[in-house]
């Protein structure tokens, strides 16, 4: 079975990859999605990646493949939250509320390792500046640098 998932993850990988083309990447991050606002509580949740990059957020739904982008100039307001469309997750969520479809107020959240770095690096990004130096990943611990 962890093959499957293995492999999964890898062609969303990739796919993210093409997605992303030329935009210039911060940071990308295995993340839960807990959803979007405007979809309502009956949709599907799950396991993907989440990309930083210089024209917004991408994020990859690993299965099924689901593609959603927030360009940085739709983003409203980004924060902590312990729960989201129902569900909540004792770590706390990224909340990034986003001006959707039409112009309609919208928002998503997603479970990751380093939510304050999230958050910082979107707040800055937005104003115009460079992202603080992006988490690695060593062994069970999540550093800076």
């Amino acid at each position: 079975m962890r093959w499957l998932i293995r492999y999964l993850r890898d062609g969303a990988v990739n796919a993210l990859r093409e997605i992303v083309g030329r935009e210039n990447v911060y940071h990308v991050e295995d993340c839960q999605f807990f959803g979007q606002l405007s979809s309502g509580y009956a949709q599907v949740r799950g396991n993907g990646l989440l990309a930083l990059t210089d024209q917004g957020i991408h994020f990859l739904m690993i299965l099924p493949r689901r593609h959603l982008f927030i360009p940085l100039v739709s983003v409203q307001g980004v924060s902590r939250a312990p729960s989201f469309l129902g569900k909540r997750s004792a770590k706390g969520l990224l909340r990034v509320d986003f001006a959707g479809e039409g112009g309609c107020e919208d928002a998503c959240a997603f479970l990751v390792r380093s939510p304050d770095w999230w958050a910082s690096a979107l707040l800055s990004l937005i104003s115009g500046e460079e992202p603080p130096p992006a988490p690695c990943r060593i062994g069970n611990r999540t550093e800076c640098g």
